[in-house]
C-alpha cells in the first residue's frame, strides 16, 4: 500500500506543478523538462503521468472534480426556486463557467484538445450524466415538456451548453461576461413558447 500512496503523491505533485507552470508560463512555453525539474522528479516520471496534453486535461478534470466535491450533487437547484428554468440551468453549469472564464487561455487549449478527441475528460463522461439528470429535473419542474420529452430535451440542452462553451473558448477575443450571457440565451430557447401564428 505504501508504494501506491507514493505513486499517487508523485502524480499529485506533477499535476500541481503542471497546473502552476501552465498558468504562469502558458501551455506552449511549458516543457515536460520544466515540469520534471520543478516537481523534483525525472522526465520519465512526468511522462508516466502523461504528455503535456494529458496533463492539461487531467488538471482541468481535477479542478472540475474539486468544484463538484465542494458541493456534492451540486449545484442542485431547489424545488421551490422562482428563477426561470434557463437561469436554473445556468446555475447548474456555473462552476464550469467560472473555471473557463477564470483560465481562458488554458480553457482554449483544453477545449481544442478535447475537440480533437485524442483525450477523454470527465466533462464528457461521469459529469455529463449527472449534469443531464439535473437539467432533466429542471425541465420537468418547468412544465415546458412532458415526462417523455424531458430526457431528450435535457440531452439537447447539455450539448448546446458544450457547444457554446467550446465556441466561446475558441475565440481569442471572447470576453468573460459573454459566456454566461450566451449560455442563458441558448438555454432560454428551449423554454420559449411560440406565439399564435397569424
Amino acid at each position: 500500500m505504501r508504494r501506491e500512496e507514493l505513486r499517487r503523491a508523485t502524480q499529485s505533485r506533477v499535476l500541481a506543478t503542471a497546473d502552476h507552470l501552465f498558468t504562469e508560463q502558458g501551455f506552449a512555453a511549458t516543457t515536460i523538462r520544466d515540469i520534471a525539474a520543478e516537481s523534483g522528479v525525472s522526465v520519465g516520471t512526468v511522462i508516466a503521468v502523461g504528455d503535456k496534453e494529458t496533463l492539461l486535461v487531467r488538471v482541468f478534470d481535477d479542478l472540475i472534480a474539486a468544484d463538484q466535491s465542494r458541493s456534492p450533487g451540486a449545484p442542485t437547484v431547489s424545488r421551490g426556486t422562482t428563477a426561470a428554468p434557463a437561469q436554473q440551468i445556468l446555475a447548474l453549469v456555473d462552476p464550469f463557467v467560472v473555471l473557463f472564464t477564470g483560465r481562458a487561455e488554458l480553457a482554449r487549449t483544453y477545449a481544442s484538445i478535447l475537440v480533437r478527441a485524442q483525450h477523454s475528460s470527465t466533462l464528457f463522461t461521469e459529469l455529463a450524466g449527472q449534469l443531464i439528470g439535473e437539467i432533466e429535473q429542471v425541465v420537468l419542474r418547468s412544465g415546458a415538456r412532458t415526462a417523455d420529452e424531458a430526457a431528450p430535451t435535457a440531452r439537447s440542452i447539455y450539448f448546446a451548453y458544450v457547444g457554446v462553451l467550446f465556441s466561446w473558448a475558441a475565440r481569442a477575443d471572447a470576453e468573460p461576461d459573454e459566456l454566461p450571457e450566451s449560455l442563458l440565451s441558448a438555454f432560454a430557447a428551449f423554454f420559449h413558447t411560440p406565439g399564435p401564428s397569424c
